[in-house]
Order: C-alpha cells, then sequence, then structure tokens
C-alpha cells in the first residue's frame, strides 16, 4: 500500500494542510518458480506471476485529479535454459509471455478532449457528459513477449568471453497513457497519450573479461534498437492564474542507443585497490533526426581503498566522480511570451555544465561489545561541497543538486 502526497501553496484557510494530490496504490502480487537441476549440464527453470493494482486518487483534495482511479491485472509467465554444452562453453536462453490489462476511469476536460482529436478516434470511451468534462472509460490490454539468448566462452587463462541478444517489449504505464495536468512535484503540466502503444526493443551486447595477477578489466559495448520507444519531452507553455507552467507530453518514436561500459580493478598489494568506471550512451531519435532527450551524459568515477584488518577491518576510500556536460540533447522549443508579446526561445532542453565531485568513506567494525558486534561507518557526499545540477534531475531548472552531506551509519549485529 503506497499512499503519495504532493503539495502546493494553500490558497485559503480551508486548504491547510490539504494535499493538492492524493494517491494510494495498492498492490497485490503471487508468483511461485520451479527449478529443475537433475540434469548434469543441464538446469532449466519455469516460473509464473500474477498481480493485480488497484490505484484511488482522492477527489477530497479539490485538485484535479493528475493519475486517475484505475485498475490493473497482470499475468506472466517464463521459461529459461543453462546449458553446459563444455566445460568452456555455456548456452542460455529463455522466454518470457506478459499479459496486462488497465481498467481506467478518467475525467478529460471537454476541450483537452477534442484538442487532442479523441472525439473522433475514442468517441466510444465516452460513459457520462458533464458539458466542460467528460468521463471516460478505457480499457486497454497489452501482450507482451520477450526473448533472450546468450553463450559464454571460457578458453582458460585470464579471459571470458560472452554475447547476449535480446528482444523484450514493454507494455506502457498509466501516467504514459492518462496524465493530464499539474505535477506538483516537478511544477510542470504533464500529458499523456491514448494511443500510446508498447515499446518492442531489440539488443545485442558483448562482455569481455580479463582477470590476472589481481587486475580485471571488463568492457561491453552494446546496441540497442527501440521500436515506438516512449519518451517525455517539453512541447510549450500554458498560462494560468496560477502562472506559466511549462508543458511536457508523452510520445513514442523509433530509437537508437548504443554505447559502453569499462571497468578496471587492480589489488595493488593486499592493503591497497583500485576502481574505475567509464560509461558512455548515445541515444538518437530516428523519426526526427536528432539526440534523445534525458540520455546520461559520460562519466567516470574513480575509487581508491586502503584496507588494514588487523586495525578493527578498518577501511578508508578517496571517491571522484566527474560528469561531462551532455552535448547531445533536442532542440530547444519556441513559446509565446505574453509580457514580450512574441515568440521567444525556451532553453529548457540546454544542459547543466559539467561537474566534479568528491567523496569520502571510512569503516571500522568492534567485536564483543556488549554481546554484539558493533560496525562504523562514515561517508561524506560531495566533500567540497560542489555547486552543480544533473541534467537528468527533472527539479534542476530550480534549484542546484545537494551540498555536502555526512552519513554516520551505527550498525549492532547480535
Amino acid at each position: 500500500r503506497n499512499q503519495r502526497f504532493e503539495y502546493d501553496v494553500n490558497r485559503t484557510q480551508s486548504d491547510l494542510g490539504r494535499p493538492s494530490i492524493d494517491l494510494v496504490l495498492s498492490t497485490h502480487s503471487a508468483s511461485t518458480s520451479l527449478l529443475v537441476d537433475r540434469y548434469n549440464d543441464i538446469e532449466l527453470e519455469f516460473g509464473l506471476m500474477g498481480r493485480y493494482q488497484d490505484n484511488f486518487a482522492d477527489p477530497a483534495t479539490g485538485v484535479r485529479r493528475l493519475i486517475p482511479d484505475y485498475e490493473r491485472y497482470e499475468a506472466g509467465a517464463f521459461a529459461a535454459l543453462e546449458w553446459e554444452v563444455k566445460p568452456s562453453w555455456i548456452l542460455d536462453a529463455g522466454a518470457r509471455f506478459d499479459y496486462s490489462r488497465i481498467d481506467a476511469r478518467k475525467f478529460y476536460r471537454t476541450s483537452r478532449w477534442i484538442e487532442r482529436g479523441y472525439d473522433e478516434e475514442f468517441a466510444d470511451l465516452v460513459i457520462e457528459d458533464l458539458g466542460t468534462q467528460l468521463l471516460v472509460n478505457p480499457v486497454l490490454d497489452f501482450n507482451n513477449l520477450s526473448a533472450t539468448a546468450g553463450v559464454s566462452y571460457t578458453p582458460g587463462g585470464a579471459w571470458k568471453w560472452s554475447t547476449n541478444l535480446s528482444m523484450a517489449q514493454r507494455a506502457p504505464n498509466p501516467s504514459e497513457l492518462f496524465s493530464e495536468g499539474l505535477h506538483h512535484s516537478a511544477a510542470r503540466i504533464e500529458l499523456g497519450d491514448l494511443r500510446i502503444d508498447k515499446e518492442t526493443a531489440f539488443k545485442a551486447s558483448l562482455n569481455a573479461l580479463y582477470e590476472k595477477n589481481g587486475l580485471e578489466v571488463e568492457f561491453t559495448p552494446y546496441i540497442n534498437r527501440i521500436a515506438d520507444f516512449i519518451l517525455l519531452e517539453p512541447t510549450g507553455v500554458e498560462f494560468s492564474i496560477r502562472g506559466a507552467f511549462p508543458v511536457w507530453s508523452y510520445r513514442q518514436t523509433d530509437a537508437l542507443l548504443r554505447g559502453f561500459d569499462l571497468n578496471v580493478r587492480n589489488q595493488w598489494v593486499s592493503s591497497l585497490r583500485s576502481e574505475h568506471q567509464f560509461a558512455l550512451v548515445k541515444g538518437t531519435d530516428l523519426d526526427q533526426d536528432q539526440a534523445l532527450i534525458n540520455m546520461p551524459p559520460a562519466n567516470f568515477r574513480n575509487i581508491v581503498v586502503f584496507t588494514k584488518p588487523e586495525w578493527n577491518s578498518f577501511e578508508f576510500g578517496v571517491e571522484s566522480q566527474y560528469v561531462f556536460r551532455q552535448n547531445e540533447f533536442p532542440e530547444n522549443i519556441e513559446v509565446f511570451s505574453p509580457e514580450q508579446g512574441e515568440e521567444v526561445l525556451l532553453e529548457i532542453n540546454t544542459p547543466p555544465p559539467a561537474y566534479h565531485l568528491m567523496h569520502l568513506n571510512a569503516a571500522m567494525q568492534f567485536e564483543g561489545i556488549a554481546g554484539a558486534d558493533l560496525e562504523v561507518s562514515l561517508r561524506v557526499q560531495n566533500l567540497f561541497n560542489t555547486r552543480y545540477r544533473d541534467y537528468l534531475d527533472r527539479l534542476r531548472y530550480f534549484a542546484d543538486n545537494p551540498g555536502q552531506n555526512l552519513i554516520l551509519n551505527l550498525r549492532l549485529n547480535y
């Protein structure tokens, strides 16, 4: 049972303490699986899953519901195989089928219903016409199939190779279908689309792992082609007595993602190790022939850790995190400015600058204190209190990300 509140400025005395959004999502799940390992070289696994969700948006808030009341029914089944063809060759494969039904009841503004062309395409969904509002009952069914196959090869020595091909389908969630109104926590108007269908992704990846004398290097390039990729992007501005809010709309496109992950770990001596990670991904909107919105920028992560087990398992680490500026992003949009009386460029897609953060970690363990073992750890995030904004943070338009943060953790094991 997940209850979510979102608040806004209280306009009247009677509104004090009352949330603008009050959602209660109740989820009931059941699953079972069977593992068959009676065969020497083959391991099989089968599973079933069932889920029921009920979302209730309390009308007592007096504010238009961002997400409507809905019921969601899901059922799934999967089968997986792992086959050791030879000691150096392992084959794995799997398939999964998922069924999903969403039964929703939603009020649409009549003007919005007509504006989006729903009056012609979804007229049969209207169950009550209230003049300025329409009550509609969309019942949507989705059948999704996923499959994967891979092979790993360990020739002996330091190298291990593996490759994987997969296909996966994902049904849209209710927010992508039904959102209509002000999302208070993000300070923007979000618009879903009843026409949105499932995504279908085809992915190929390669993994190369080298391990020798304390050195571990792992390189994973991949490419992912997604048909009907669902994205959320800024499309305009709406003005009200509460002010101007950017409008973000869901749409689908064909997308191409490609990138790689690189991980290096080295145990220099028994008490000193280092870890290094680099990740890069590029996304292209194939329909618009432009960069995809909200693709994570390239980033480096480097850690040096000193350990001394005889000093009460003492451990001390220094972490460096560098995030590049995202230089590939969709074009900004033009909106009408009542103040200037003309179209102006809204630089809502322009990413923030690159940033570099430092973190510290320290930990010790003390045995036999009051019959328990005590673990003490201290983490200092953003050590130098650097001001920065994360490109993927939807609140970056309004405030910096958190500054220096100290976390002291005490844990008793008894």
